[in-house]
C-alpha cells in the first residue's frame, strides 16, 4: 500500500495512537456528520477503526531543514521528517458491499488545514489502495445536509467522483445537545474501477467535470431514461407540433 504523498502521510490507526485529543474531537464531528460514523454499532474511534478495511490517521509531513545552514531539504532527499496528525481517512465496507466489490470511503481534517490541498492527497491514497490493491469495483462517498457537505462534494467531484443522486430522509441522526434528532438527506456521489483507470487521462484533457455538470449530466440521463420508458408503455405521444404530451387517461 502507497502510504504517503509528497504532503501527507497514512498511519493506521490502532490501540499504540488512538488516544489524541485532535483525534477525539474530529471523531466527534465524524458522528455528527458523516453516515458510516454515526451508524456504528459502537460509538468509539478505536472499534470502528477495527471494523474498517483502513483507518488511517492523515499525518503532515513537514520538510526537513538542514539544522547546519537552515536550508530545507527534498523529501527525496531527507533522512527523517517530522509528521503531525491533521485528519482522518476511512474506508469503509458493509459484508454485502465486501461481496459486491464496493466499498464507501469519507475523510475529515482539522479546520487550520483545509483548503490547502491535503485532503486531496490523503483521498488519493485511499482510493489508489481501495481500487488498485483490494481491486474494488466501486467506491462511494456519502453526504448528509450539513454545512461541510458542499465542499465535501467538490473535494470528491474533483477526484472523478459522479453524482448519484440523494436518498431522501434516509439516516435518522440521534439527538445531541439537547438537539431534536431528525432525518437526513444523505447524497451519493461514486466512482468505477474504470473511472479510476482513466482519471489521469481525462484531467490530462481538462475534462474533471464540476458538480454543477454531474447534476445536469445526471438529470439528462434520468429524463432520457423516463421519456424511453413511457414510450415503451404507450404513455406518451408525438403530436405535428414536435411537442410529445402525456396521454390521458
Amino acid at each position: 500500500m502507497l502510504t504517503q504523498s509528497q504532503n501527507v502521510a497514512l498511519t493506521p490507526l490502532d490501540f499504540s495512537n488512538y488516544q489524541n485529543a485532535l483525534l477525539d474531537v474530529l471523531w466527534s464531528e465524524l458522528t455528527e456528520s458523516a453516515v458510516e460514523p454515526m451508524q456504528a454499532p459502537v460509538p468509539y474511534l478505536i472499534n470502528f477503526a477495527e471494523d474498517c478495511l483502513l483507518c488511517a490517521i492523515v499525518m503532515l509531513r513537514r520538510h526537513y531543514v538542514d539544522q547546519a545552514s537552515g536550508d530545507f531539504v527534498p523529501l527525496e532527499q531527507e533522512k527523517s521528517y517530522e509528521e503531525e496528525p491533521i485528519g482522518l481517512v476511512y474506508v469503509t465496507a458493509a459484508p454485502a458491499q465486501n461481496a459486491a466489490q464496493e466499498a464507501n470511503v469519507g475523510i475529515i481534517i482539522s479546520e487550520c488545514y483545509q483548503r490547502k490541498g491535503f485532503a486531496r492527497e490523503a483521498v488519493e491514497l485511499a482510493l489508489k489502495w481501495a481500487f488498485e490493491d483490494l481491486k474494488f469495483h466501486r467506491i462511494q462517498a456519502a453526504f448528509m445536509n450539513n454545512a461541510q457537505k458542499d465542499r465535501a462534494m467538490r473535494l470528491f467531484v474533483g477526484q472523478g467522483f459522479m453524482h448519484e443522486g440523494t436518498r431522501r430522509r434516509s439516516v435518522f441522526q440521534p439527538e445531541r445537545g439537547g438537539v431534536v434528532g431528525v432525518w437526513k438527506d444523505v447524497t451519493y456521489l461514486a466512482m468505477l474501477d474504470t473511472e479510476w483507470a482513466l482519471r489521469d487521462v481525462l484531467k490530462r484533457k481538462g475534462t474533471v467535470p464540476t458538480l454543477w455538470d454531474e447534476m445536469f449530466a445526471r438529470h439528462a440521463r434520468e429524463r432520457e431514461e423516463m421519456v424511453k420508458w413511457d414510450e415503451k408503455h404507450n404513455r406518451i405521444r408525438k403530436v405535428s407540433s414536435t411537442e410529445t404530451l402525456r396521454d390521458r387517461e
